[in-house]
């Protein structure tokens, strides 16, 4: 199926809209400026920014969404306004349209941090007293908002009313790259008929420009955002529309020509491609080919979704708090342990939250190979920890030790109190001011600038050199991150386009930075008693107990891993994704997203309601998300659907890894024809018209498993699971 390019929206160094910067470029180019106030000596690459005369409020329709965003954020939603507006597209009903982002890391800047930082070190330490009586009150809960990168996908699908297939890729410059891939793939295949795709990016902000410094990243920097609306050539013949270029995926990648702009990430490839479409230029981003429209009297109709070939799930790997084997941990879920218990990774006497989910009897320096644990040696990164351990964990259990793709969720750096007290504590100034001149002079200096040293890709990057791996992707879509990188490694199975993959993710939260801003939101649980901490479905749930896990299933296609034998825990059978399109802070009232992302993936696996036989539920344990949840379940099940229950209870809210862990919560549901309790459920919820589990679980046999992962800023992704004796 042929793909058409019908808008581009650019937002650049060179200018705001394509042709505006194409004339800017043909002129007189933008120079890229150091930045004196803060690094008077130059020791930083300079910076190329947005001109001056670009105002974001002419661009966002609700104005008090504008100090929820991040500068990256605000450039997003103007490009996609622009391509948007420019293939006549925002009038559509785009109830299926998809919205594709490449993002880069955090983009919040260091100047949210540094109060607390100021108010919480005493002698060149940070004080976890101080920190929880005084740093505590000078941090913005909503300005931990601006941290997440899915959240330029967030205000994006609100602005464009988007609530079809969402997807959040972040690997850096080569970001851009795979999310316009994947993009014309999706339209190919005939899953969709239309899509937003694009990236954003800011790398001119202080941190970045130290980050980029110490990375040998180049002598210049830049920020802006390139999107394009792409559509079948049924869509274009429908609506009337002429395409300004046509897409084509190739078989032989092309390495990318420079940026004109520097390093800008996620969006550095994209701008060449946004700047060739409006020269009318033929060129290849990557594997996609940008070529000349051509005529097309007849086109295809569209197609939709398609149930697909059955993909197996050949080999786990785990470190979680039930336990490191997939034994152990069914064993443990099925038998109501819970991991709930008082927080262990730091003093956490006084603090506000005391319990956590963690993995104990866990060290990386024993259980990784020396090449790899030397070279994590020293950093605060138990994220990476987690998933280097469990992603090699993963391979040797389906006897692997070598795989082409990687594709997993990960969370947000790590932001340790060593780090903060050596990158940010000694260059605060007696007078309360921060010494940025001091810290551009040691810029040479090999770590990246905290509070954002670890690189969201750092698993592929780690598991690349080491020859594990070949090439990864990475989802950064809050809590439904590791489900969307299931989803999309059984996309890349089930279409012939890779034979096995490992997907999965790894995040923790465990420390007092990675805490607070979830305290702040009200969305942890208060409770003392470990158990009675975390109580999804509950009358009297209070929010959720953070929770950290490294997860990674290794898939393949199911009849090359019958003939070979193998052992298989289960089988995917499809997923579906959507975006909410409402609120950053909120979910849907009607729970419309997770309602759309649970038919979607039904409609994948060609299942019909009654054929599930148990759902995981997202159930976080907050007052707000269980009532819609439950609703939306109710809606598509009935008031006699299948049995419900949360495991968060049991192991936490591990965020960007809760997918990977609930994905083995459902293959545990096949292994013991039990289904696993709502452990800490002691008074349902009598609003909530669902049939929830028993806290001592329930003997049933499963064959049909959906899992619900709902992330912060409307990202919504369901998975469904087939017992691993259902395809045979």
């Amino acid at each position: 199926m042929t793909v058409f390019v019908t808008g581009v929206g650019l937002v650049c160094p060179a200018g705001v809209g394509l042709i505006p910067s194409l004339d800017r470029l043909s002129s007189a180019p933008p120079s890229a400026q150091p930045d004196p106030e803060k690094d008077p000596n130059r020791e930083l690459p300079a910076r190329y920014e947005v001109p001056q005369d670009f105002k974001p409020k002419s661009y966002i329709e609700r104005r008090k969404d504008l100090k929820l965003m991040a500068r990256a954020n605000r450039l997003a939603v103007a490009a996609s306004v622009l391509a948007a507006q420019e293939a006549q597209f925002e009038d559509l009903d785009h109830q299926d349209t998809g919205l594709f982002l490449a993002v880069g890391r955090e983009p919040g800047n260091m100047d949210d941090i540094l109060p607390a930082v100021r108010h919480s070190h005493r002698n060149q330490e940070i004080d976890l007293g101080r920190l929880i009586d005084e740093g505590m009150g000078w941090m913005n809960p909503l300005s931990s908002l601006k941290t997440l990168p899915n959240m330029s996908l967030a205000h994006v699908g609100i602005r464009l009313k988007l609530r079809g297939p969402a997807w959040t890729l972040c690997s850096e410059a080569d970001a851009g790259l795979q999310i316009l891939k994947e993009a014309v793939e999706r339209i190919e295949s005939g899953e969709i008929e239309r899509a937003v795709v694009g990236g954003a990016d800011c790398r001119t902000s202080f941190p970045d420009r130290v980050s980029a410094k110490r990375e040998g990243q180049g002598d210049t920097v830049g920020e802006g955002a390139a999107f394009f609306i792409l559509e079948s050539a049924g869509s274009v013949n429908a609506r009337g529309i002429s395409p300004l270029a046509r897409l084509e995926v190739s078989e032989r990648a092309v390495e990318p020509a420079p940026c004109p702009f520097g390093h800008c990430g996620a969006v550095t490839h994209l701008f060449n491609a946004a700047l060739s479409i409006g020269r009318r230029a033929d060129y290849q981003l990557g594997r996609v080919c940008i070529t000349a429209p051509e005529a097309t009297k007849s086109a295809p109709a569209f197609i939709g979704q398609r149930r697909q070939a059955d993909v197996a799930i050949t080999g786990v790997g785990l470190a979680t708090p039930l336990g490191h084997a997939f034994d152990d941990f069914s064993s443990n879920l099925l038998g109501g342990v819970s991991a709930v218990a008082p927080i262990q990774a730091f003093g956490a006497k006084s603090f506000p939250v005391k319990n956590a989910c963690e993995v104990t009897g866990f060290d990386p320096i024993r259980d990784l190979p020396a090449a790899l644990s030397d070279r994590i040696a020293g950093q605060s990164d138990r994220r990476v920890e987690l998933g280097l351990v469990a992603a090699l964990r993963a391979l040797a259990d389906d006897g692997s030790t070598q795989i082409d793709e990687l594709i997993y969720g990960t969370g947000l750096s790590s932001v340790s109190c060593r780090e903060l007290e050596e990158d940010c504590v000694p260059y605060l100034l007696s007078d309360g001011t921060f010494n940025y001149e001091g810290l551009a002079r040691d810029a040479a200096v090999k770590e990246r600038q905290a509070p954002r040293r670890h690189q969201v890709a750092r698993l592929t990057t780690l598991l690349r050199d080491s020859g594990h791996i070949r090439h990864g992707a990475c989802h950064f879509s809050a809590c439904a991150a590791a489900a969307a990188a299931i989803g999309h490694g059984f996309d890349r199975i089930a279409q012939g386009r890779s034979e096995s993959v490992l997907v999965g993710g790894c995040d923790s939260m465990v420390h007092p930075f990675g805490l607070i801003p979830f305290i702040l939101l009200g969305a942890t649980s208060s409770e003392v008693n470990p158990n009675l901490a975390g109580r999804p479905f509950d009358a009297h749930r209070d929010g959720f107990v953070m929770g950290e896990a490294g997860v990674f299933l290794k898939l393949e296609r199911g009849d090359s891993a019958r003939a070979s034998g193998k052992k298989i825990y289960g089988y995917v059978q499809g997923w579906g994704s959507s975006c909410d399109a409402h609120n950053v802070t909120a979910p849907h009232p009607e729970g419309l997203g997770a309602e759309l992302s649970m038919r979607r993936a039904l409609k994948s696996a060609g299942l019909d309601p009654q054929e599930v036989d148990y759902i995981n539920a997202h159930g976080t344990g907050t007052k707000l998300n269980d009532v819609i949840e439950a609703a939306a379940i109710t809606r598509i099940f009935g008031s006699n659907g299948p049995p419900v229950s949360s495991s968060k209870g049991q192991f936490g809210h591990a965020i960007a890894a809760a997918g990977a862990i609930e994905a083995l919560a459902a293959l545990a549901a096949f292994s013991g024809d039990r289904l696993p309790p709502n452990a800490h459920l002691s008074t349902p919820d009598p609003e909530l018209e669902i049939d929830l589990v028993e806290r001592s679980g329930r003997v049933a046999s499963a064959r049909s498993v959906l899992s619900n992962s709902f992330g912060f800023g409307g990202q919504n992704v369901s998975l469904l699971f087939g017992h691993p004796g259902g395809e045979e």
